[in-house]
C-alpha cells in the first residue's frame, strides 16, 4: 500500500506496514514459541477491520477513489471510514464495493486467506487455498449504516397499532347446568370474527342460534374434559345485540364451560353488573355463582319461569325465593327492599357467591340416584398397623397432612376413606347407605361380631358411627357379607340398584357355618356370631397362614357368602379392596379376588394409601354411573319446567375507571390438576381475572392465588347439595401480582377434597397500549405478505397493509421470529409491524398472544423528504485455513 495515502495522523501505521508488522509479529510467535499462545491470537481479521475503519476515505491515495469516486460525486462524505463506504457502496450498489475494496486493498501482500462479504456477497478475496476447502473459519464482523444520497431523496418512517376495536368476549356455564334444553343470552355489537364455545356436555347435542340450526355436535369424552368447537361459520346467524344460544339434547348437562366471541367494536369494557340465569326447558337444576367486583348498594331479582313444582334459590346460603308458578308462567321481582333485609350486602360482594337454583322435590325426593350400597370395614386387630409393614402405626385424622404417609395406621385411613365414600354416594339423593363392620372377641371363645347401621341417607349420623370404630380381634368376612345380604334383603326392594363394598387388610380368621362345613349365614349379630377356626385348624391370620391352608374354610365361606349375595339379590355387584400388603399373601389376595369375581365385581389392592384413596373414589364413581337415573324419572307424572333466559340478577355499585388502552383476553391452562399460574405482561394493566373450574359431579371447594384463599364453599355451609357450584371464580384485581400462582381444590363435603382437572384455566384481560413506530427513516414503505402464529397454534395470512400486492414474505412463528425473517429489512412497515408483534409475544415463544385479522391493523407510513434514510448491511472479513 506505499505511496497510497498522505498526510496521515501519527497515530496511524499505514495499512502494509501495519499488516507487515501482524505478519512479522505471527512469524516470531511461531519460530519462538517461548509462551504459548493460540495460533491467531492476533486475528487479522479484526485487525483489518480496524484500520479500514479509522482511514477517512478522503485519505486514500488513489486516483480511482479521487478520479472516479469523489470526482464523479459517487462518495460525497470524505470523513466516512474506508470501511463504512464499502458498506454503504454494498447497500446502494454491490459493484462499486467491490471496485473500492479491490482498489483499496489489492496490494496487501499478506500469506493469510482472507475475504470480505456483505451479507452473502463476496466484494473481495485473497487468497492461496479454497474457501470451500477450509476446515477452520473465523470471522469478524460489523453492522454498517447505510443512506440514500441522490438529489432529493427521501425516506419512510412507518407506524403500526391493532386498533383498539380488538375484542374478546365470553359468556360462561355454570359448574352444572340441567337438565335439558340450555340456553344463554350472547350480546355484541360490532364486526364477529369468531366464534368458539369449549363445554363439558354429557350427551350429543345440537346448536341453535337465534332459532337457526347450527350443527350436530358430539360430547365431550368425560365430566372433567372439556371439548372445543368451532361455530365460525354460523356466524351469519348472530346479530348485534341480544342473542340466544341454544343448546338441544336429550336430558342434556353441562358442567362447565363458555362461549367464546372474537369481535370488532370500540366500546371500552365496563364491569359486570347483572347476572344473566340461562335458559333451563326440563328439570330446573342450576349450580353457579355470580361476582360483584365492587361493594353493591342496590340489587334486585328478575326470576320468569314455568313450575308446577316448588322452586327455591339460595344466594349464598339464604333461601331468597321458595314458590311454585302452579304451572303457569310466571315472573318475579325481589326488589331491593326484600332483598336488604335478608342479606347483607357486605359478605356478598367483592368474592364470588355460590348460587343455586332447583326444584324442592329433586332437593327431597331421592331423584338422583337409585343405589342401596353397604360399605363394609375390616376392625381386625392388624388394622392398627401401618400400611406397608405389621408394625405399629400412627393415628392421624382426616385433616392430617400426613395422613397419606406410609406410616399412619390402616383403620384411621380407611375411616377417613369410608367417610369419603359416604359423601360420594350420598352426594346422589335418592341413593342410600348401610354400614357392617366386622371384628371378634379379644377373650375365648373369639367370638366374630358386626356393627351395623341399617340403609340411610343421614350423612352426619353414619360418619359418627365411623368415627367411632376401633380395632379387636379377628377377621369375619363372612359375617359382614351376610349381614350385607339381611339388610339389602329386608330393606331394599328389588326395583333398587344393590352393590356391597368389602374391604379387609388380611386373612379370615372366622367361618359362619351353623354346624360343619364352610359354608355358613351367621351375620355376626347377636346371637349370631361368627365363630374362630380354633385352635385344631390352626388358623391364626398371620403371615404364616399365607401360604397354607388353615384359613381355607374361612376363606370358602366368604367366597360362597359373596356368590350368595350376588345371586340371590337380583344380581347385587361385590366391589372388594385388598387394604394394605393383601398382594404379597397368597390366602388374603385369593379371598379376596374370590369374593369380586363371584359378585360380578372388580378386585382391587394396594398398601399406597395415596392409590387405596383413588381406588375408593373409582369405585363410588362407578357405582354413581350405574345407578344414576336422570332425574325427570323420579318427579311423578309428566314433568315439564321452564326457567327464562331473560331472568337475572342485577346488583349495582360504583364502577372504577378502567384504563385506555387495547384490552386483550389470555387463557393459561393449568400445570397440573392442582396448580395454575399467570403473569401480567409489562407495561399493562389488570382489568380482570377468572379461575375457570371444570368440576364434574363434584363442587369447587377451594381457589387461592398467591396461597390466600379467594373462595371456600365451606364458608357456606356443610351440606353442598344445597350450595352453588361457580364455574368462573373472580379473583380480586387488588390480589394480583406481576407473577401468580393459583390452587383448585373439589370436594362434596368439608371433610373431603380433591385435585381439580388439569383443564382448569385461567382467563385474564388487561389493557395495553400498543402502537409502534419504525426506528429511523427506511428506504421503503410497501410492506409484506404475512405469515403469523398464535398461542392456540392457529395460524393467520395477511397482507399488511390491506393493499400490498408484492412477493414478499414475512415470518412471525414459532421456529421464525427473528428480525432476520423479514423479507425487506429496509421496509419502515415491516419493522414497525415486526415490533409490534414482539409486544403480542408475551413470552418471546414466537406464537402472538393477542388473536386478530387483517381488518384490525392501522398501519400508516410517512414519506420524509431531504432526510437521508437508513438501511443496514452487515460486513463481514473471513480468514480460514
Amino acid at each position: 500500500m506505499e505511496g497510497m495515502m498522505k498526510n496521515k495522523r501519527g497515530a496511524f501505521f499505514s495499512l502494509d506496514a501495519l499488516i507487515a508488522l501482524i505478519i512479522i509479529l505471527m512469524t516470531l510467535l511461531i519460530v519462538f514459541p517461548i509462551i504459548t499462545y493460540p495460533k491467531h491470537e492476533t486475528k487479522i481479521e479484526s485487525d483489518i477491520i480496524k484500520v479500514l475503519s479509522n482511514i477517512k476515505i478522503g485519505e486514500i491515495d488513489d486516483n480511482y477513489v479521487k478520479n472516479v469516486l469523489i470526482f464523479q460525486g459517487k462518495i460525497v462524505d470524505p470523513n466516512k471510514s474506508v470501511f463504512d463506504q464499502i458498506g454503504e457502496f454494498c447497500i446502494e450498489d454491490i459493484d462499486l464495493a467491490i471496485s473500492l475494496a479491490n482498489s483499496t486493498l489489492n496490494d496487501i501482500d499478506s500469506r493469510e486467506n482472507f475475504g470480505i462479504w456483505c451479507e452473502n456477497n463476496l466484494i473481495y478475496l485473497k487468497n492461496s487455498s479454497s474457501y470451500e476447502d477450509s476446515e477452520n473459519v473465523r470471522v469478524s464482523r460489523r453492522i454498517i449504516s447505510g443512506v440514500n444520497k441522490s438529489e432529493g431523496a427521501s425516506g419512510f418512517s412507518g407506524r403500526a397499532f391493532l386498533s383498539s376495536s380488538v375484542q374478546t368476549k365470553y359468556f360462561y356455564f355454570g359448574g352444572y347446568m340441567g337438565d335439558g334444553n340450555i340456553s344463554v343470552f350472547v350480546n355484541y355489537s360490532g364486526n364477529l370474527n369468531e366464534i368458539m364455545i369449549e363445554i363439558v356436555v354429557n350427551k350429543d347435542f345440537d346448536v341453535y342460534i337465534n332459532g337457526l340450526y347450527s350443527g350436530h355436535w358430539t360430547n365431550s369424552s368425560d365430566e372433567f374434559t372439556p371439548k372445543e368447537y368451532d361455530l365460525s361459520a354460523y356466524k351469519s346467524y348472530f346479530k348485534e345485540g341480544n342473542n340466544t344460544f341454544k343448546i338441544v339434547g336429550n336430558n342434556t348437562h353441562i358442567t362447565g364451560g363458555f362461549v367464546r366471541l372474537l369481535y370488532s367494536n370500540s366500546t371500552i369494557y365496563e364491569e359486570p353488573d347483572r347476572y344473566y340465569f340461562p335458559g333451563i326447558e326440563g328439570i330446573i337444576n342450576l349450580y353457579d355463582g355470580f361476582y360483584s367486583p365492587g361493594t353493591i348498594n342496590n340489587m334486585n331479582i328478575f326470576l320468569h319461569y314455568n313450575s308446577s313444582y316448588v322452586m327455591f334459590l339460595n344466594i349464598g346460603n339464604v333461601t331468597v325465593y321458595n314458590s311454585s308458578s302452579n304451572g303457569l308462567e310466571t315472573e318475579i321481582n325481589l326488589n331491593n327492599s326484600y332483598l336488604m333485609s335478608i342479606l347483607d350486602y357486605n359478605d356478598i360482594s367483592n368474592k364470588t357467591i355460590p348460587i343455586r337454583l332447583g326444584l324442592e322435590e329433586i332437593m327431597s325426593g331421592g331423584t338422583g340416584g337409585n343405589a342401596d350400597v353397604v360399605l363394609i370395614t375390616d376392625l381386625s386387630g392388624s388394622m392398627d398397623y401401618t400400611m406397608d409393614a405389621d408394625v405399629g402405626g400412627i393415628d392421624r385424622n382426616c385433616s392430617d397432612n400426613s395422613l397419606y404417609n406410609s406410616t399412619t395406621k390402616r383403620i384411621s385411613l380407611a375411616k377417613c376413606l369410608d367417610k369419603m365414600v359416604v359423601d360420594l354416594i350420598l352426594n346422589y339423593s335418592g341413593n342410600r347407605l348401610a354400614l357392617s363392620a366386622f371384628y371378634a372377641d379379644n377373650s375365648p371363645p373369639y367370638k366374630a361380631r358386626v356393627k351395623e347401621v341399617g340403609l340411610t341417607n343421614n350423612i352426619i349420623g353414619l360418619k359418627n358411627n365411623i368415627s367411632n370404630y376401633s380395632v379387636e380381634g379377628g377377621t369375619c368376612i363372612c359375617c359382614a357379607l351376610n349381614d350385607a345380604y339381611k339388610i339389602l334383603s329386608e330393606q331394599s326392594d328389588p326395583s333398587r340398584k344393590k352393590f356391597v363394598i368389602v374391604m379387609s387388610d388380611g386373612i379370615p380368621t372366622h367361618t359362619c357355618q351353623s354346624s360343619s362345613g364352610c359354608t355358613g349365614t351367621r351375620t355376626g349379630l347377636p346371637g349370631d356370631e361368627g365363630l374362630w377356626l380354633g385352635f385344631g385348624a390352626g388358623c391364626y391370620g398371620g403371615s404364616d397362614d399365607c401360604n397354607v391352608n388353615d384359613c381355607s374354610c374361612a376363606s370358602r365361606n366368604a367366597n360362597w357368602s359373596a356368590c350368595r349375595l350376588n345371586q340371590g339379590l337380583n344380581a347385587t355387584v361385590i366391589y372388594s379392596i385388598g387394604f394394605g400388603p393383601v398382594g404379597t399373601c397368597t390366602m388374603a389376595n385369593n379371598t379376596m379376588s374370590n369374593i369380586a369375581k363371584c359378585g360380578g365385581g372388580k378386585y382391587y389392592s394396594s398398601s399406597n394409601a395415596s392409590i387405596l384413596k383413588e381406588l375408593y373414589e373409582n369405585v363410588s364413581q362407578e357405582i354413581i354411573k350405574l345407578s344414576y337415573s336422570e332425574q325427570a324419572s323420579n318427579v311423578s307424572g309428566s314433568v315439564f319446567t321452564k326457567l327464562f333466559h331473560d331472568s337475572y340478577i342485577q346488583y349495582n355499585f360504583t364502577k372504577k375507571q378502567v384504563p385506555y388502552g387495547l384490552h386483550i383476553a389470555l387463557e393459561n391452562k393449568f400445570i397440573d390438576s392442582y396448580y395454575g399460574s399467570f403473569d401480567i405482561p409489562l407495561n399493562s394493566t389488570i382489568v380482570e381475572a377468572k379461575a375457570v373450574s371444570y368440576s364434574g359431579p363434584k363442587w369447587t371447594k377451594n381457589v387461592k392465588i398467591n396461597n390466600g384463599s379467594i373462595y371456600n364453599l365451606s364458608l357456606y355451609g356443610g351440606d353442598y347439595r344445597k350450595l352453588g357450584d361457580p364455574y368462573a371464580v373472580y379473583i380480586p384485581n387488588n390480589l394480583i401480582k406481576d407473577k401468580n400462582n393459583v390452587s383448585i381444590t373439589l370436594g362434596i363435603s368439608p371433610e373431603n377434597y380433591t385435585n381439580g382437572s388439569i383443564n382448569n384455566k385461567i382467563i385474564y384481560k388487561v389493557v395495553k397500549n400498543l402502537g409502534t413506530f419504525s426506528e429511523g427513516i427506511y428506504k421503503n414503505a410497501l410492506g409484506c405478505y404475512w405469515s403469523v402464529q398464535f398461542e392456540d397454534n392457529t395460524n393467520l395470512t395477511l397482507n399488511i397493509p390491506s393493499n400490498y400486492s408484492e412477493d414478499n414474505i414475512c415470518l412471525y412463528q414459532q421456529d421464525n421470529h427473528a428480525i432476520n425473517d423479514l423479507g425487506d429489512r429496509n421496509d419502515a412497515i415491516n419493522i414497525a409491524v415486526y415490533s409490534l408483534f414482539k409486544l403480542l409475544d408475551f413470552d418471546d415463544n414466537g406464537k402472538l398472544d393477542l388473536k386478530f385479522n387483517e381488518q384490525n391493523f392501522d398501519i400508516s407510513s410517512s414519506q420524509i423528504t431531504g432526510i437521508p434514510y437508513s438501511e443496514y448491511i452487515t460486513v463481514e472479513v473471513r480468514t480460514w485455513d
